[in-house]
């Protein structure tokens, strides 16, 4: 039976640099992949099998939001070491396959003011819609441009 999203994967070029980012937004590392590929034997899996890339080496974590024992929402980020993470052109809205993750907040203009205030740039200011019943909206990019949504829902 299947039931629940386990994780969201997002490479990244640096992760020390995207660790810091999404600590901004409430998430904490719950379980280190691997700390220093600098150590590990560069003929050998760091982990065989590993997201099915035999020879491949990352250094990775999972994120939790916030540190409840259950909570579900949780990121992994992996740094390809062997070969490279390769950066890409900046995603935009429109193209086919991942395209952003939502996070839900209370008080979406305080928030957006403290990650401000933390160095976290918006593409825009916050929007109000009610396409979908009310919620305000703005966008974000982490170091590496993947979209990150903040989002809250009016009642």
């Amino acid at each position: 039976m299947i039931y629940d999203l386990a994780h969201i994967n997002i490479n990244c070029t640096d992760i020390l640099r995207s660790i810091a980012f999404y600590e901004k937004f409430g998430f904490v590392v719950a379980h280190v992949i691997a700390e220093d590929t600098k150590t590990l034997d560069p003929t050998a899996d760091l982990m065989p099998g590993a997201a099915g890339y035999r020879g491949s080496h990352c250094r990775g974590v999972i994120m939790s939001l916030g540190d409840h024992p259950h909570c579900w929402t949780k990121l992994e980020l992996l740094q390809y070491t062997q070969p490279p993470t390769e950066s890409e052109p900046p995603r935009t809205a429109f193209q086919v396959g991942y395209c952003r993750m939502a996070i839900r907040c209370r008080d979406i203009h305080g928030e957006v003011a403290r990650l401000k205030a933390e160095g976290v740039e918006f593409e825009s200011d916050v929007e109000t819609s009610k396409t979908v019943g009310a919620l305000s909206y703005v966008f974000a990019r982490d170091p590496d441009g993947t979209i990150v949504e903040l989002l809250e829902l009016h009642r």
